[in-house]
């Protein structure tokens, strides 16, 4: 049997998914959009739940935060920034993949 892990997210990712929501709906006006990007985005956190170690980890993240972490595209231009700490995956960030550094 594969291994399951619980997915929480963390404050900081929170406050990115309102600042998110807020942004496409208020600044694009595209509420539909929004609705789209998170239900896309909570089939990624349902995914985390069985393939959280899959992705490679991130080395920069890694040193920025002083933890192994990892990221997951999101969307075209977003990537989720996670760790995971025995069964547990803690969302750190929900970010611009622009603003990670590669």
């Amino acid at each position: 049997m594969s291994k399951t892990y619980s997915v929480r997210s963390l404050p900081t990712a929170d406050a990115d998914m309102d600042d998110l929501e807020q942004f496409i709906v208020e600044q694009c006006a595209a509420p539909l959009t929004a609705a789209h990007q998170f239900q896309l985005l909570f089939k990624l956190f349902d995914w985390l739940e069985k393939y959280a170690e899959l992705p490679a980890v991130h080395v920069p993240l890694s040193i920025q935060y002083g933890k192994i972490m990892r990221t997951i595209p999101f969307g075209k231009k977003m990537a989720i920034v996670y760790e995971v700490e025995e069964d547990i995956v803690y969302v750190h960030r929900i970010m611009p993949q622009s603003l990670i550094i590669f």
